[in-house]
């Protein structure tokens, strides 16, 4: 969580200092005097809808961290006369970044929808080894956490200058996780697998999530985006998740 705010406050810091005096509006020609290059004071005929983009493509990369909810476990020693290995999922990793790509569709100045997919990256972990002496064989604890999400957020736009936008959130998403925890023999290498013994924590859920942000013109068509985003899943394994994104909006 401490990670999520420090990257919160950056991204922040980051917006506000890029916006300058002299920025120019994204929705109006480009050939309108400075003096009107705001969202308030550009004169009506000199508007063109076709300067309104209400499409737009992204890509975000996510900085996430999840809430589990704890379990015990035990599995079976897949080696001839060693103890059960007991587990717990609060062992799983927590943080869990993942790539977020979208759609969107912006009807209006202030509202527009967001369609996304993400997909989190490959966590494995190796949480406990044992071996015998004179024995080639070893044996491995390994966890597993992924995830995919698909869904809609519907977005609210709050100019604060003609660079800079304020963003609020809210959206609804399928959330669809797969958890596996592994104790799995292993002569001499961890390629060589002999047997093993694994407990998994598969679960599908709908959840609403909520974000605040903001938007940064750099272009007519380009646009920075850092948002704060909380998930609330309310699972038998996933409680909620919270999470930071970052990322670039193409709009046509």
């Amino acid at each position: 969580m401490k990670k999520i705010f420090a990257t919160t406050v950056l991204l922040g810091s980051i917006a506000a200092s890029s916006v300058s005096a002299q920025s120019y509006n994204p929705y109006y020609p480009s050939n309108v005097p400075n003096n009107y290059h705001s969202y308030n004071t550009a004169r009506p005929a000199q508007r063109k809808a076709a300067d309104f983009k209400k499409f737009s493509l992204g890509f975000d990369y996510v900085i996430g961290s999840a809430s589990i909810v704890e379990q015990d476990f035990t599995l079976d020693n897949p080696l001839p006369g060693g103890d059960p290995y007991a587990g717990n999922t609060d062992k799983f990793e927590d943080s869990i970044d993942s790539l977020n790509v979208n759609i969107g569709w912006r009807p209006f100045r202030y509202l527009g929808f967001e369609a996304f997919y993400q997909h989190s990256l490959s966590d494995n972990q190796v949480k406990y080894q044992e071996s015998y002496s004179q024995d080639p064989r070893f044996a491995l604890a390994e966890y597993n956490l992924k995830y995919t999400a698909y869904g809609l957020d519907a977005i609210v736009y709050i100019p604060v200058f003609s660079r800079l936008d304020i963003l609020g959130t809210l959206g609804v998403a399928n959330y669809d996780f797969s958890a596996d925890a592994d104790f799995s023999s292993y002569r001499e290498d961890s390629n060589n697998k002999i047997k093993g013994n694994s407990v998994k924590f598969d679960e599908s859920k709908v959840g609403w999530r909520y974000g605040l942000g903001a938007q940064v013109w750099l272009s007519q068509r380009l646009a920075f985006r850092a948002m704060y985003r909380y998930s609330s899943i309310g699972g038998d394994f996933i409680d909620d998740i919270s999470e930071v994104a970052l990322g670039l909006r193409y709009n046509f």
